[in-house]
């Protein structure tokens, strides 16, 4: 059978040019041998299908190191040649061990008949590897220039070894995502008309006053948990106009309006603004929130829902850390309903916080409502922000596959397209609230996860003045219809509006827009009915918060669902230092100074981070994960921090700043960020700064 060819286009991008020089570069193994490679190992301990851990995909190589064993990969079909192949590059990972020694061997003539191999170049592969050795626990990139020293090598090649360099055993290490990469290998996200030079690996670019789609903005540039870059483009709502949606709404900024992140092919997806609906051309992330009062004996002299990006304020770039940032929208929300007909219309300031980390997949919207200025219960409203929509595919081409949520009980449809017909399932219970959009056929997915459970902040719930759709809770569809004749539940009544009002009996729709969702009174009141299947109350005055991960990539690798069991995850640790301490408490949300108990203590959920406190820029603390758990690539922020520490260690083991974690000082607050490029598991996981 022909080999399957599998290729990646990669482009070099210059400072003043869109795209200077395309060139191909060749996989060796992604999952399984590419492109007419043949296994050709030797010494045994070899594994081509292994499961666990993978880089990408759902196969990597394992090597049980043993007595200068090797996995190798010839080239069955003929030479190659380091002009159109001067790069290797691949990702390796230390198992339960470190520091594994390893030797990189290039021969050529392998697949000539009679097998005369020949190597060409060796050298140890430790120095090209990130950190200079393999990692416990984590992946390390593998970059190798081949024509530059000290291999020196230029001429063809056929074959590749890469050799445990030692004459007894190594613990056991994996290797995966295998290319041969053309002249100048830049990652694509850098394709397709991006703007500006390729950012430094491994670092947070923000870039200031950048025009994107017609609208000035700041772009962010960071490197996600699989060191692959992603792009977050958050437009000024400081007095600039943009394009109008075809709905009327002027466009005032304040809202995420471009979103890119590497695909599992390499190719590049480009998540825009949409150009249709009445929500058009605004993005994503932007309040809204709808009034009870006419539905209650008031009344309203204007819209009881207007959509925030109409409405201008300001930002403000409250950190701009080496790995992490974040960027503030502040404005005052129009409210036009009271408790009585013809009451005056007013304000609420509202402040959005993104905030952006390396090492990390999803950026964090955090939000405070501040009805202080209005008297309690002035306001009977509920909050749907983030608010908006994208094209979550790249296209918008596709109509929606399913919708799914999760409030005390998880809810899936299970018809595609998803329409108000659509068969459904809500029976699994469930802890972490999250809503979710997804497109099969493209491999599309976008959804929203709450920093905390549901029962620390309540969640869900639109219309309860309408239908209860508690009632449905542990049941599905086969147990009958939910709403007016209709499979799903009632259309005004979903916990999270997402594309409710989009679909219709037997009609799907393309429309990807997604919300949040709460009760009633959760803006204003005092007292109110959380969305929780029983009695129980709530206040939401004098000012609410909470916190939500905006979640977008290939829907078959289940983002949501991966960013709701690190929340979970979260609910089992015990943090504890005995140099410094762990932090209790801090602000209640973004511009806030009262503050709320963390819970667990050290976790705080305005800005998803453990949280601690140095004594004298010094820190020993351990994060315990409950059993069965794994905290992947954990944020911490250290308070009481001046400067960067001289040593950061994890079990013992000295960790590489800007490879192993990723650190930025907060000068202003005293603070240092930093993420762990590690996945803690178990109850031993001892951190150390040491100044």
């Amino acid at each position: 059978m022909p080999a399957r060819r599998r290729c990646v286009f990669v482009c070099l991008l210059l400072p003043l040019a869109p795209i200077a020089a395309c060139a191909q570069s060749l996989v060796v193994y992604d999952d399984a041998l590419q492109n007419g490679f043949g296994d050709w190992s030797y010494g045994g301990g070899s594994n081509f299908a292994n499961t666990t851990p993978v880089h990408a995909g759902s196969h990597s190589i394992s090597l049980a190191g043993n007595a200068f064993n090797a996995v190798s990969f010839t080239h069955e079909t003929g030479l190659l040649s380091t002009t159109s192949y001067p790069v290797l590059h691949l990702w390796v990972h230390g198992g339960s061990g470190s520091g594994q020694q390893l030797g990189l061997i290039l021969q050529a003539n392998c697949s000539a008949a009679g097998n005369p191999c020949t190597v060409v170049a060796q050298h140890s592969l430790n120095p090209y590897i990130t950190g200079g050795a393999p990692a416990a626990g984590t992946w390390r990139e593998v970059t190798v220039p081949i024509t530059q020293p000290p291999l020196s090598y230029s001429g063809g090649f056929d074959r590749i070894d890469i050799e445990s360099s030692a004459a007894g055993t190594q613990p056991t290490l994996y290797f995966d995502d295998i290319t041969l990469q053309g002249s100048n290998p830049v990652d694509t996200i850098y394709a397709n008309g991006f703007e500006g030079a390729p950012v430094a690996a491994s670092m947070l670019v923000e870039e200031h006053d950048v025009t994107v789609a017609s609208m000035a903005s700041d772009r962010f540039t960071w490197r996600d948990s699989a060191n692959k870059p992603r792009v977050a483009v958050l437009a000024h709502n400081d007095g600039q106009t943009g394009p109008t949606s075809p709905g009327g709404y002027p466009n005032r900024g304040g809202a995420l309006r471009e979103f890119r992140y590497q695909m599992p092919d390499g190719s590049t997806r480009i998540a825009g603004v949409t150009d249709y609906g009445n929500a058009g051309q605004g993005g994503f992330g932007y309040v809204v929130s709808h009034s009870a009062w006419p539905s209650n004996g008031g009344g309203c002299n204007g819209d009881d829902s207007p959509l925030g990006y109409g409405t201008p304020g300001s930002f403000q770039r409250v950190f701009e850390g080496r790995h992490h940032a974040i960027f503030r929208f502040t404005q005052n929300y129009p409210r036009h309903c009271s408790a009585a007909p013809g009451g005056a219309s007013t304000v609420v300031p509202v402040t959005i916080d993104w905030s952006f980390s390396t090492g990390r997949d999803n950026p964090l919207w955090s939000v405070t409502w501040d009805m202080s200025a209005l008297g309690a219960n002035y306001l009977f409203d509920d909050s749907r922000a983030p608010y908006g929509e994208l094209e979550i595919d790249g296209s918008g081409a596709a109509d929606i596959s399913g919708v799914a949520w999760g409030d005390r009980w998880q809810f899936t449809s299970t018809l595609a397209p998803v329409t108000l017909d659509s068969t459904w399932t809500w029976n699994t219970p469930n802890s972490v609230p999250y809503v979710k959009l997804w497109v099969a056929s493209t491999n599309a997915t976008m959804g929203l996860v709450q920093s905390q459970t549901m029962t620390q902040q309540d969640a869900g719930a639109r219309n309860a003045f309408y239908h209860d759709v508690t009632a449905y809770w542990n049941h599905t569809s086969a147990q009958g219809d939910a709403g007016d004749g209709y499979a799903m539940p009632w259309q005004d009544s979903w916990p999270y509006q997402a594309n409710s009002y989009s679909i219709d009996v037997g009609a799907s729709s393309n429309n990807a827009r997604l919300t949040w969702g709460t009760s009633y009174g959760f803006l204003g009141q005092t007292s109110y009915d959380v969305h929780d299947g029983v009695v129980a109350t709530a206040s939401g005055y004098p000012k609410k918060s909470y916190a939500v991960y905006v979640v977008l990539g290939p829907h078959g690798a289940s983002p949501v669902e991966a960013q709701r069991a690190e929340v979970e995850a979260i609910q089992t640790l015990a943090l504890s230092a005995s140099i410094g301490n762990v932090a209790t408490s801090g602000p209640a949300g973004p511009a806030r100074s009262d503050t709320i108990t963390y819970a667990p203590a050290g976790y705080d959920p305005v800005y998803g981070a453990l949280t601690f406190a140095a004594a004298g820029n010094a820190l020993d603390a351990n994060i315990a994960v409950g059993a069965g758990r794994t905290l992947k690539h954990p944020l911490l922020v250290v308070r009481g921090v001046n400067a960067y520490p001289q040593s950061v260690k994890l079990n013992g083991t000295t960790l590489a700043a800007d490879i192993d974690y990723y650190p930025s000082l907060r000068a202003g607050a005293n603070e240092l960020w930093l993420t762990l490029n590690r996945d803690l598991t178990g109850a031993a996981n001892r951190v150390q700064l040491q100044p």
